[in-house]
């Protein structure tokens, strides 16, 4: 006899499941899309203890004949694909035939299906993968999948079960990913007998969003560049989590975990979003089925993309058109914090300077990157560098249309508009103004500069002298002009003309401290850190006195910049208290 055998199928469906089912959450992943799969309109999923005793999964979808009901529990048996060719035009969840023999394998499952018009229904029960048991029974056209004593035969398997709470989680994020999915579609979670979460089917992704992110505002964002289209609904950055579990990606309808996807998402926010922070919502992104492949992976949640690079690229470009504007102005209906949608007439011009920094030659067809409203024109008004002409506007933008009342403890400046007072952090404003206007210049290496009369000598660590020297090209477009004077200084001969109110030191040790922070980075990914860094140090601060002249213009300047509304490092630059508000204040 050979030393090489054939495994037994039970042992075989073993191994399967060892990758398919993870936990219960994995097995009602599976049946959920076995249930859309087969056209269910309602899906109800129940779980017992979280679903280690048991999982019920009911739809109402084609159902099946008894003998494809026995064939299901077969490995590799599906009605989903014919030919390989099949695999680079799925239009299904499933497509490998593993999942319901792995998860027979190691429970006790019951199958109940009656096709469409038939007479009965068909009751299949399989134990630990062993021969199924077949006999006709009573029951409404769908089918009905129970899971019992997950993992009963694999203990070893079991003991990695966390309890029945955390196992019950992440069922539910199982049916809300499919609920995200199918918005047409109606779910139904029970725990325990106990009905705790469902999402009606509604006509739109939109509904569905508000329906699952019930207690954020969400912002809309439509795009469409060559073969690929997005649609995402994402919040206001002030709400971004540490990490992604909060951000859900939907690609050609399938929930994917993509870490340099997400990533994308988050670079559109440009430097409002800290590296490791993301948006909470979901992103919808479908592509030509033969330029994605979802065959990667053994639970089907990640895929791989024939250019990846160009379509992360074409994500942020096309999410930052949108979400540029849309966080720039407080939203007319919320008193505090921020929404989604402009004040009724107003006029915004929406700027697309992060944009400029991505190359041109793109697969996804993309268009020219559009230039941002013209701020660099120096003049006098707004605090911590040149300004602009209230000229230079064909009307006033959201900003420009408040009326300055005064300054408040020299932080704040407050507004009245058409619905309410507007309350702005003055540094805020203006560091968000000094930033858009460094990385213009910086992006188009044209960063004016103002030399010192004196050089400034600043002592460093070595290691710090050594990183500036190897990135001076860099450090040179951002505006400063330095050169070592021995190992453990460096002489300061210019600075950004937009920071010369700012002191050397400061600067260049900012300008350290970022580059450190961002070794392992492109120089071109940390920029925006740096920015950002220099922008909040040459800026109007907190106690510095602004006159009636220069809060005009400052309001100016922020009609037609990106993110207006928060400044470089994500704070909200400004509040709206609603006239309404004031007056059940006071008892009007």
């Amino acid at each position: 006899m050979g030393r090489i055998q054939r495994l037994p199928n039970d042992l075989a469906n073993q191994i399967a499941a060892g990758e398919v089912v993870e936990r219960p959450a994995s097995v009602v992943k599976e049946l959920i899309e076995n249930a859309l799969d087969a056209g269910a309109t309602r899906i109800k999923v129940e779980l017992e203890n979280g679903g280690a005793r048991l999982v019920r999964v009911v739809d109402d979808g084609e159902g099946m004949t008894p003998d494809d009901a026995v064939l299901s529990l077969e490995r590799h048996a599906t009605s989903k694909i014919r030919a390989k060719e099949d695999l680079f035009t799925l239009r299904t969840f499933g497509f490998r035939g593993e999942a319901l023999p792995s998860i027979a394998s190691v429970s006790k499952l019951r199958l109940l299906t009656r096709a469409r018009e038939a007479p009965e229904a068909a009751e299949v029960v399989v134990e630990g993968g062993g021969i199924a048991r077949v006999r006709p029974l009573g029951a409404p056209e769908g089918t009905t999948l129970e899971v019992g004593d997950l993992f009963y035969n694999v203990p070893a398997r079991r003991k990695f079960l966390k309890s029945a709470p955390t196992e019950a989680a992440h069922v539910t994020e199982a049916v809300m990913l499919a609920a995200l999915a199918r918005h047409d579609v109606s779910f139904f979670l029970v725990r325990d007998g106990r009905a705790v979460r469902e999402w009606l089917r509604v006509s739109t992704r939109r509904d569905r969003a508000i329906q699952v992110f019930e207690n954020e505002r969400l912002e809309p964002c439509l795009g469409e560049r060559g073969p690929m289209r997005i649609e995402a609904y994402l919040s206001a950055p002030e709400r971004a989590r540490a990490g992604a579990v909060a951000l859900h990606l939907l690609v050609n309808g399938r929930p994917v975990r993509d870490r340099m996807l997400a990533r994308a998402v988050s670079q559109a926010y440009g430097s409002v979003l800290p590296a490791g922070r993301y948006p909470v919502g979901v992103v919808y992104i479908e592509a030509p089925p033969d330029q994605v492949d979802v065959n990667v992976h053994p639970q089907k949640a990640e895929v791989r993309f024939s250019d990846a690079r160009a379509l992360f690229d074409a994500v942020t470009r096309e999410l930052h058109r949108s979400l540029a504007g849309a966080f720039s102005i407080p939203s007319p209906g919320i008193s505090r914090g921020w929404g989604s949608r402009p004040a009724s007439g107003v006029s915004l011009p929406v700027a697309a300077s992060v944009a400029e920094s991505f190359g041109s030659a793109d697969p996804w067809k993309l268009g020219p990157a559009l230039p941002a409203p013209g701020l660099d024109a120096p003049t006098a008004g707004v605090p911590g560098g040149p300004s602009i002409e209230p000229t230079l506007f064909e009307g006033a933008g959201f900003y420009g249309s408040l009326d300055f009342l005064a300054q408040v403890r020299s932080t704040f400046l407050v507004c009245a508009g058409s619905d309410g007072l507007y309350v702005l952090d003055q540094h805020a404003a203006a560091e968000r103004v000094t930033f858009h206007r460094l990385r213009r210049s910086f992006a188009r290496r044209s960063m004016a500069t103002q030399r010192l009369l004196l050089p400034e000598v600043i002592e460093l660590l070595p290691a710090e002298v050594a990183a500036l020297e190897q990135r001076s090209e860099d450090v040179l477009a951002l505006g400063i002009e330095l050169r070592a004077v021995g190992p453990q200084a460096v002489a300061v001969h210019a600075v950004p003309m937009l920071l010369a109110r700012s002191r050397p030191e400061r600067l260049v040790r900012d300008l350290v401290a970022e580059l450190g922070r961002a070794a392992k980075r492109p120089f071109g990914d940390a920029a925006d850190l740096v920015l950002a860094t220099m922008a909040c140090h040459g800026s109007i601060r907190a106690g510095d006195a602004v006159s009636r002249e220069e809060a005009v213009a400052l309001l100016l300047a922020l009609d037609g910049i990106d993110f207006a509304g928060h400044c470089p490092h994500g704070r909200p630059v400004v509040t709206r208290i609603g006239y309404d508000d004031l007056e059940r204040r006071v008892g009007r």
